[in-house]
């Protein structure tokens, strides 16, 4: 038997998105598993993965819903809050670059002085 990766799972995130998506038994959410993929740790995320699987009283078709209520628990990767903060921060520069560009007085308000205002 030879092994052939598969040529969409290109990176650590999308073969755990995958991995999650089929094993709580949504394989069309895999955008939604790759999301929180880039968000939360691996570890933590196979570790509610199989909880949620081995809950007896839970049916099968709501499995992917409390997954996703149980992420509210978890802590994002420092990678993921860096992005956030950079982001965060690169909006406010934005946001006051642009308040002080609307302080000042547009050209048309001002008025004309000095000799072609004498001779018109």
């Amino acid at each position: 038997m030879r092994f052939e990766p598969d040529k969409k799972l290109h990176s650590r995130e999308h073969v755990l998105a995958e991995d999650l998506s089929n094993l709580l038994g949504e394989p069309k959410k895999f955008a939604a598993y790759l999301g929180i993929a880039k968000r939360y740790y691996e570890r933590d995320l196979r570790a509610l993965a199989r909880m949620v699987r081995e809950k007896s009283d839970l049916p099968t078709s709501a499995r992917g819903k409390y997954f996703f209520a149980c992420l509210r628990n978890l802590a994002p990767t420092s990678e993921f809050l860096a992005t956030l903060r950079a982001k965060k921060h690169s909006q406010a520069k934005i946001k006051k670059k642009k308040q002080k560009h609307a302080k000042r007085p547009s050209n048309s308000k001002r008025t004309r002085s000095g000799s072609s205002a004498k001779s018109a």
